[in-house]
């Protein structure tokens, strides 16, 4: 597709209690296992980190950090679509392993009339697992300039696209130990 992909990766992990962009996924780290699954079917590839400090080893793909610290996922999709050289951005958080390259497809292809495209699961906007247009830039650096960070309030300033067809389990993030051991038990031992 004629669009980036821009992986979050920057989350403190509260839950988790360790960064889940190196968590062990298989054969590699759940990052690289999320992003390798998606990145065939795009033009680049950019990963948000909220500072360098968070970059624990180094990654194959362009490393862009928030401009706004501590300001959540918005401050990674602002540094994404700052930085992107394809429009439109499709933005997923590290997290989310079950999001199929169909999904993002259809969001590319929804948010190419429209500031983003975003899957709405039970009234909920699923804001990580969405796309943006560089048009949506201006309203989230200017929400996050304003101390916003909710990504309901900065999705109403957008005109936005709502996916309501989108399954559950597709948007379904991994943010608990048991989530982790859940996933692990699909993907598969490690080497380790």
């Amino acid at each position: 597709m004629e669009a980036a992909l821009l992986v979050l990766a920057g989350g403190s992990s509260r839950r988790m209690g360790r960064s889940k962009a190196w968590l062990q996924a298989g054969q590699t780290i759940l990052l690289r296992w999320v992003t390798d699954r998606l990145a065939p079917g795009f033009e680049e590839v950019l990963v948000a980190f909220a500072d360098p400090e968070q970059l624990e080893q180094p990654v194959p793909y362009r490393v862009v950090f928030d401009r706004k610290h501590g300001a959540g996922p918005m401050a990674g999709i602002e540094a994404g679509l700052a930085a992107a050289r394809h429009d439109p951005v499709f933005v997923i958080a590290c997290d989310m392993p079950y999001v199929t390259p169909d999904l993002a497809a259809m969001a590319v292809a929804a948010a190419r009339t429209c500031d983003a495209a975003v899957p709405r699961i039970d009234g909920r906007p699923e804001p990580v697992c969405a796309a943006y247009r560089r048009t949506a830039l201006p309203v989230i650096a200017a929400a996050l300039d304003a101390g916003q960070r909710r990504a309901a309030d900065v999705l109403a300033g957008l005109d936005v696209t709502w996916l309501e067809d989108v399954a559950p389990d597709a948007v379904r993030s991994i943010n608990t130990p048991e989530d982790y051991l859940r996933f692990q038990t699909q993907v598969g031992p490690s080497d380790n």
